[in-house]
């Protein structure tokens, strides 16, 4: 197996290039046997994969999109193949659930790191609420929710570099009023958008999830010296040594936890829908919260420690305290 460097984003355009070139004519190649031809990582060939099919990658016209097929990816085979679109002589009209709905997606997608001032998006929502009909009604109203009130106050703070306060939930349950955050940066894995900050309180760069936090307001007091010399790694969840190792199991509808936490390793498939994989935990008794969400779609396997802690939150909810819960657990 290829050493696991990241390429950047000009040595990735060339590979999705060479791959695209390679499978257009439809033929399958394992995943493995593309590792092995091209000496770049399984990770950044099926992410190379994936993005083919949303860019316009050596297209001969306009009328047609590359397929990947992603069952076939997850069991380790790639194939892709280019399908013809069917001209469209008439605009279609769309219906106001529909139009409604598409308002919604692109409040969503102006939220996003990197779209906050995309224009095509200002446009679209320009073009979906102006006045239609005889009695020139609105044909939407578009309105941005407190995340996004959020996602502005945190970005016109990083653009004065100024700090921000907010009220922020962490995994134990417990809301700090007036957290004061340095913020340095806003990523996003999945569709949970995280704040990189430097929390004065610990003297460190942390990772606060936007869905977690409310009320975040510029302040006048200025980002320090020390947050901006500390190091952002990519990675949202920085481990440390004395972490535990904790195995999970997740049926579709925790997925999510796979982008929430950054597995040490590639997630392996235990059947055709659920997966398994590894995570590092610095306080497993913040388990029994995050699991408890998803109503036994996720599930703790190892070490026996972790899944004590999370039987032990199911029984604390329900009133039955167990006798191994710390009293600090909640």
């Amino acid at each position: 197996m290829p050493d696991e460097i990241k390429l950047d984003d000009t040595d990735r355009f060339n590979l999705m290039l060479a791959l695209t070139g390679l499978l257009v004519d439809g033929e399958e190649y394992t995943v493995e046997e593309l590792v092995d031809h091209f000496k770049v990582s399984k990770k950044e060939i099926v992410k190379a994969v994936k993005m083919i099919s949303f860019t316009d990658l050596m297209k001969s016209n306009q009328d047609g999109s590359y397929e990947v097929n992603y069952d076939d990816l997850d069991d380790g085979f790639v194939s892709i193949k280019y399908t013809f679109n069917e001209a469209i002589d008439e605009v279609p009209r769309l219906s106001s659930r529909q139009a409604s709905a598409l308002a919604a997606g692109l409040v969503y997608l102006s939220s996003l790191p990197g779209l906050v001032e995309n224009q095509e998006i200002q446009e679209l929502q320009r073009i979906l609420a102006i006045e239609d009909g005889p009695e020139k009604k609105k044909r939407v109203l578009i309105e941005t929710g407190d995340r996004d009130n959020d996602l502005v106050a945190i970005r016109e703070a990083m653009s004065s570099g100024v700090c921000i306060t907010c009220d922020y939930l962490n995994l134990k349950g417990e809301t700090t009023i007036g957290r004061l955050l340095e913020p340095l940066r806003v990523d996003s894995q999945g569709e949970v958008i995280y704040l990189r900050a430097w929390c004065p309180a610990n003297k460190n760069v942390r990772s606060f999830r936007l869905d977690r936090m409310r009320n975040a307001k510029p302040t006048s007091d200025p980002i320090t010296q020390e947050a901006l010399d500390a190091e952002l790694v990519d990675e949202i969840y920085t481990s440390a040594e004395t972490d535990t190792v904790v195995t999970l199991e997740v049926d579709p509808e925790a997925y999510s936890l796979i982008f929430d936490f950054k597995p040490v390793e590639e997630p392996e498939a235990v059947s055709k829908s659920v997966k398994r994989f590894k995570i590092k935990v610095g306080d497993v008794r913040n388990l029994g919260r995050v699991i408890a969400r998803f109503g036994g779609a996720a599930r703790v396997i190892a070490p026996e420690i972790a899944r004590q802690s999370v039987r032990d939150f199911a029984l604390n909810a329900l009133g039955e305290r167990s006798s191994n819960t710390p009293k600090d657990a909640e």
